[in-house]
């Protein structure tokens, strides 16, 4: 064994101490929530949707998607694709977590954030679940 190393084994803590009026909160905080349920097709369909309110805009939080059969999901923002188009297996809950301004959704009360879904080539239909959650906040 060789002597010379370092010791990697040691624990080194830090502890800040914040005034009572300040919190930390992690950004985006949630609030806006869309639920919803299809059942699979071959064409993309609307799991969940939310529309953002005049004058807001959405910052994404995640959104989670669980199908009792394969899926293929995206994300959709008015009428544009936002996202990849991502195959999740069956039974397998799938979340994705989203960074701040991670697109620009400015709303004006009739613009949706969609979650859309259908079964992959050679998949088939299955009952698919999927929720939004994000934060509206004013620019």
């Amino acid at each position: 064994m060789v002597n010379d190393l370092p010791d990697y084994t040691k624990l080194i803590a830090i502890s800040v101490d914040l005034p009572e009026n300040q919190q930390v909160i992690p950004r985006p905080k949630g609030g806006v929530q869309a639920v919803g349920d299809i059942t699979t097709t071959a064409s993309y369909q609307t799991v969940a949707e939310y529309a953002v309110t005049d004058d807001k805009q959405l910052q994404l939080t995640k959104i989670m998607i669980s199908c009792d059969k394969d899926v293929q999901y995206k994300l959709v923002w008015d009428s544009t694709d936002m996202s990849i188009e991502v195959i999740v297996p069956s039974n397998t809950p799938f979340t994705d977590w989203f960074p701040w301004d991670y697109y620009l959704m400015m709303g004006d009360g009739i613009k949706k954030i969609k979650l859309q879904a259908k079964y992959p080539t050679d998949g088939e239909a299955g009952t698919c679940f999927g929720e939004i959650i994000g934060e509206e906040v004013t620019p």
